[in-house]
């Protein structure tokens, strides 16, 4: 515990950690430092020599000081505290407790991400992913949203694979189905389901909601303490968090009920 204490309290300061970010992209000079984070040498001196005390920096013999393999580790560590301390408003009330622990310690991997507040814009995003998918579309637990039926119908004529995970108590709204049998005729639902683009799947384990293609997640959400959804989340079409999400999908995927 002290070690991680010690550790903890060396990347809390902010210079040092800007100087272990800058290390990230190679050796550099303590002059170098100085002029990319706007201190002085003394301070880029005093602070690395305390890094170097800690084992995350090391001086190379031309002089340049470097991350040790220990160093570039932590740093990879922090991106998820990076992460979610960036977003400690949203993860105050907004619970992971069902997140597999392996996808929780991989968080970092959405650094990249847009945090999303106006369900409109997800909405919108939903829509425009279905419009533009042409591989495949992944979905756990989203609400049916009637606008998009024309457009997934859209997805199945394209050849477009869809992958669907949701609950045994999610179903389309009364008010929808009107909408929903205008667009799919169950000859058309069997023939797409014959033909592998529509995959359907039922989990209780899935706690979130996601809608992603092969170009962009167009909303990755978790619930409230309460269990509810707001529908507030984030949204990416970053190769590192599409790879979360898919790598997410496909954990639930594998353990889910088939239909």
């Amino acid at each position: 515990m002290e070690s991680l204490c010690s550790l903890l309290f060396e990347v809390s300061n902010e210079d040092r950690l800007s100087i272990l970010l800058q290390l990230k992209g190679g050796g550099m000079t303590v002059t170098g430092l100085s002029r990319e984070i706007d201190l002085t040498t003394q301070e880029v001196s005093r602070h690395l020599s305390r890094l170097s005390e800690t084992g995350l920096t090391e001086k190379s013999p031309e002089g340049l000081h470097g991350l040790t393999p220990y160093g570039e580790l932590t740093l990879r560590q922090i991106r998820c505290l990076e992460f979610t301390s960036r977003h400690k408003n949203y993860f105050s009330d907004h619970t992971l407790a069902r997140i597999p622990m392996k996808f929780v310690a991989r968080l970092g991997e959405l650094s990249g991400s847009i945090f999303l507040d106006d369900i409109m814009v997800v909405v919108h995003n939903v829509e425009k992913l279905l419009r533009e998918a042409e591989e495949v579309i992944l979905n756990i637990n989203t609400p049916y949203i009637a606008s998009t039926f024309p457009l997934i119908r859209g997805t199945f004529e394209r050849g477009v694979e869809g992958r669907f995970i949701h609950g045994k108590d999610q179903a389309i709204p009364e008010a929808m189905m009107d909408d929903r049998n205008r667009v799919f005729d169950d000859d058309l639902v069997l023939q797409a389901k014959r033909s592998g683009v529509y995959k359907e799947r039922l989990s209780e384990e899935a706690d979130l909601v996601l809608y992603m293609s092969e170009k962009e997640v167009a909303i990755l959400a978790f619930p409230l303490e309460n269990g509810r959804y707001d529908f507030w989340g984030f949204t990416s079409s970053s190769d590192e968090a599409r790879r979360w999400c898919r790598d997410l999908f496909q954990y639930y995927w594998e353990k889910a009920e088939r239909i």
